[in-house]
């Protein structure tokens, strides 16, 4: 997260080449909040969130934290050793927060746009995110939208209900 106009500016280096469109909403905002995913899931990763879970009290007894850990590695696994796709299972992950982030955002009156229109290998490169097993996949400018934003007063579009929806 960055909230100094030395950390949007990292951030915005991103926002280089056909990107540049961006590169305002980042460097304007008053917070710029970059969510990653992780690149592979170990046992280690694992052992480290479920650690911290107990830590922040939340299992009752050392079965709950057992079961936490069994259902947790059983979708890992299902990923990292079946499927091979742990690196996307953790972006979609991630995502979900992402949706949660922009819901909360709205709640406390605040404007928040998700953007993947950046340079994922730049802003990977100036934080370290490879080294760190992180990848960048969505960057949230979060503020007050200008009076001077265009998109605000137009009307949202959608396609029909009809269209995306399919009752059963």
């Amino acid at each position: 997260m960055a909230s100094t106009d030395e950390g949007k500016a990292r951030v915005a280096k991103s926002a280089a080449g056909g990107y540049v469109f961006n590169e305002r909403k980042m460097l304007d905002a008053s917070h710029v909040v970059v969510f990653c995913a992780k690149t592979a899931i170990d046992d280690a990763w694992l052992e480290k969130v479920v650690d911290q879970e107990d830590a922040d009290g939340r299992f009752a007894t050392p079965e709950a934290k057992a079961a936490n850990h069994k259902g947790r590695t059983f979708f890992a696994d299902l990923h990292r050793k079946e499927r091979h796709d742990d690196d996307q299972w953790a972006a979609r992950q991630t995502y979900l927060n992402v949706g949660n982030f922009l819901l909360a955002m709205g709640a406390m009156g605040l404007d928040a746009v998700p953007i993947e229109g950046f340079d994922a290998e730049i802003l990977d490169a100036e934080f370290g995110l490879k080294e760190k097993g992180f990848t960048s996949l969505v960057v949230v400018p979060v503020g007050h939208h200008s009076v001077e934003d265009f998109n605000k007063a137009l009307p949202k579009s959608r396609l029909p209900e009809a269209t995306v929806i399919t009752e059963i």
